[in-house]
Parts: C-alpha cells; structure tokens; sequence
C-alpha cells in the first residue's frame, strides 16, 4: 500500500504547531511567551488562538517549551 508523506507525517506534533525564535516564511506572527516575556514567532493559527484568547479577557494562553518543561518538572517534583 502506498502512502504520501503527508499521511505519514499528519500525526507527528513536531511538524504542527512549532514556534521559532526567528521569523520564517510559516512563522511571521509575534508572540510573547506568559511566563518568560521572550519574543517567538509563531504561524497563522497560534496567532489567532492567542489573539482570541486575549481578547475574550483570557490571560496569554501562550507559554514557550523551554518555561512549559520547567513548570512541568516543577509539578512533578512538587
């Protein structure tokens, strides 16, 4: 059975959904991370998930990798 690459690599969350420090052609949006205040550069939909959030009064629901596996590792040794 022959398969595309894009069905081999639909459920892989590394090629979804990635921020970067830097803009790229994919990432262009500004996005401040809740925890750290460090700039990232996200796509389309991070953008508007952020942007709605914070205009439904929500907190920035955006928080880097680097401040998430912290938090983590803190709730775990907690």
């Amino acid at each position: 059975m022959v398969r595309i690459r894009e069905e081999l690599d639909a459920n892989r969350m590394e090629s979804r959904m990635q921020t970067t420090n830097y803009p790229t052609k994919e990432n262009r949006y500004e996005v401040y991370c809740d925890m750290c205040g460090e700039v990232f550069f996200a796509d389309e939909i991070i953008f508007d998930r952020v942007a709605q959030a914070i205009r439904e009064g929500f907190e920035n629901p955006f928080i880097c990798d680097d401040c998430r596996s912290e938090s983590d590792a803190l709730a775990y040794y907690q």
